[in-house]
């Protein structure tokens, strides 16, 4: 038999929910009988034989009794409410609700103990139960708890008016000390009936209202319901969009590969033609400067198809690499504000020369966007890092701007997402290239100080540049 597990706990819901029960446990000394002056009101109506001092008796019963109530009563909601427990990935719901009767009868256990008050587990806690396993079966977790919290204080306050009827004094209702003593006085008076409507009228008056907000929570969470899956729908559309401009991307980059090394081709052909000739003729510095070019032929046919395949791979040094990216943005308006400090300048990195550098660009450009154009600083740098005898290259991005604000951060490596609206194809990008390479990208941000990220590669070997 598969175990119970805890799927979702709400630590700060729970702790709510258990101070509530304890201030449930306090309220019997905190308001009693005596306060209110039952007593006195049942007594003036005997004397005066005046039923309306036995309404009000009533009233204030039942006052007093959801005042005491109702903290551990919500107490216990939210407690039950704060726990999500599963066996087979299926959710519980008899269980959950069993939480009720575990809380109920020992906060009535210690209410007995403490103050020598009596209370009865009857309708009020089932009540409680049944609204659980309503609403947890139906998942009403999208709509906000003093909500629900409010809906089930009618229904907890309708059911104390039960308390006060006559007509179910055979039931396990109402058998506290001063319900019957109402009841009693009622029946000496005649005036059963009048108790018996009145308390009716504010069970059915509360128990309305109640059912009134649970339609209004009803149709709130499924109105958030359906925006939850709007909104998944236009992620996967999103996603989709990004998956189709990705792919047609790729076969304009595969003509145009295709494009640019026919031409070179040709020319390498054509270099190696009249590089056969100069051998002939035995002119050694034309011989040289045909294989300067010839070299530089093939470096270009190399970064072409580093474009076009993304998993080739070519050892680079972190100063070569350094320098491209220099090349790259040495037109930018932004290239006065990188400082480069390279203290593994023969460190040799795995990558793809032409997305990796694109990748440390988008990081640049995105510090640039959030420094300030006079006093704004991106620093750019790579150091060596020995970790269980393994060696990497730690490269740095870091800006002195004005930062992301947190409640993003968990979306910035998210396809799509941007705070520039953008394309927000940026960090995404970089996330990809960087783990593509075998590497980690970390990114800490500090509200008006500026945002540092950093990525650790493993060592290559060494290289012949």
């Amino acid at each position: 038999m598969e175990k119970i597990e805890v799927r979702r706990f709400y630590k700060r819901k729970f702790t709510v929910g258990l101070l509530l029960v304890a201030l449930g446990i306090l309220m019997p000394r905190l308001f009693t009988v005596m306060q209110l002056h039952i007593p006195r009101d049942l007594i003036t109506a005997i004397r005066e034989e005046n039923t309306v001092y036995v309404m009000i008796a009533a009233l204030k019963l039942v006052s007093l009794n959801i005042l005491r109530c109702l903290p551990h009563y919500l107490g216990t909601f939210i407690m039950a409410d704060s726990i999500v427990l599963t066996r087979g990935g299926k959710e519980l719901r008899l269980e959950k609700a069993a939480i009720v009767l575990i809380i109920i009868p020992q906060v009535y256990f210690l209410i007995e103990r403490l103050f020598d008050i009596r209370y009865d587990f009857g309708v009020p806690a089932f009540v409680l139960i049944g609204l659980l396993l309503f609403l947890g079966r139906a998942d009403y977790n999208l709509v906000s708890l003093p909500k629900k919290l409010m809906m089930v204080t009618m229904f907890i306050s309708a059911v104390q008016f039960l308390d006060v009827m006559p007509a179910l004094s055979a039931l396990p209702v109402g058998r506290g000390e001063t319900s019957t003593e109402i009841k009693f006085t009622a029946a000496f008076l005649e005036a059963e009936g009048v108790l018996q409507s009145m308390a009716l009228l504010f069970f059915v008056l509360f128990m309305l209202v109640g059912l009134l907000l649970y339609m209004l929570v009803r149709d709130e969470n499924n109105l958030r319901a359906v925006g939850e899956l709007k909104k998944q729908n236009e992620e996967m559309m999103m996603e989709t969009r990004i998956r189709v401009l990705e792919n047609r991307t790729y076969a304009e980059m595969r003509h145009l590969v295709h494009d640019l090394k026919s031409p070179l081709t040709s020319a390498q052909a054509l270099v190696s033609l009249v590089k056969l000739a100069s051998e002939q003729r035995g002119d050694l510095q034309e011989q040289m400067y045909l294989q300067k070019i010839e070299s530089s032929i093939e470096r270009m046919s190399g970064m072409i198809s580093e474009i076009l395949n993304e998993n080739h791979f070519t050892p680079i040094t972190t100063q070569s690499l350094f320098d491209a990216v220099l090349a790259d943005i040495s037109v930018s308006e932004y290239a006065s504000l990188v400082e480069v400090y390279n203290d593994a300048p023969h460190a040799v990195i795995e990558v793809n020369k032409i997305r990796f550098v694109r990748a440390l660009v988008n990081l640049i450009e995105n510090a640039f966007y959030a420094v300030d154009k006079q006093s704004g600083r991106i620093g750019l740098s790579a150091v060596y890092s020995n970790q269980e005898q393994e060696h990497y290259i730690i490269l740095r991005v870091e800006d002195n701007g004005r930062g992301i604000p947190q409640d993003v951060m968990q979306q910035i490596w998210e396809s799509g997402f941007s705070t520039r609206s953008s394309h927000g194809l940026g960090l995404s990008f970089v996330k990809q290239v960087v783990t593509g390479s075998g590497g980690t990208i970390h990114m800490e941000s500090r509200a008006d100080e500026g945002t540092d990220v950093t990525i650790v590669l493993p060592e290559g070997k060494e290289t012949d540049e």
